[in-house]
């Protein structure tokens, strides 16, 4: 974590993964937080909300904003410029890792205990 020293997390809330919420938490965080830099949500409807909140206060163009998950709403708004970037899942490569995980339970191998499969940003 050295190398984000100079990172000020200003808020942290749920929105539980709804766009909705999303919204109304980042309307309540720009009420007592006026400089935000960057917002990542972990998914992409909550970040979509975010953008709702942000594009009202006329902020949308001074936050970076990432979401995760690629769907359809948000890599459309990457695409128009509304959004940054999205986080793709790798659905096929978790699947592989998943079948080589099993394989090796089976024939008694042990697991590392965390198996990390890459990810994809997507941008403009």
């Amino acid at each position: 974590m050295d190398d984000m020293d100079d990172i000020e997390i200003v808020a942290n809330q749920s929105a539980d993964f709804d766009r909705t919420k999303g919204l109304s938490v980042m309307e309540n965080i720009l009420q007592s937080e006026d400089e935000i830099d960057a917002l990542f949500a972990h998914n992409d409807e909550m970040a979509l909300g975010a953008v709702e909140a942000l594009e009202s206060k006329n902020m949308l163009d001074d936050v970076v904003v990432v979401g995760f998950d690629a769907t359809d709403d948000a890599q459309k708004a990457v695409k128009e410029g509304d959004m940054d970037a999205t986080i793709a899942q790798q659905p096929k490569l978790i699947a592989e890792k998943a079948v080589e995980a099993a394989g090796k339970v089976a024939n008694g191998e042990e697991l590392d205990e965390f198996i990390p499969v890459e990810l994809e940003m997507v941008t403009e």
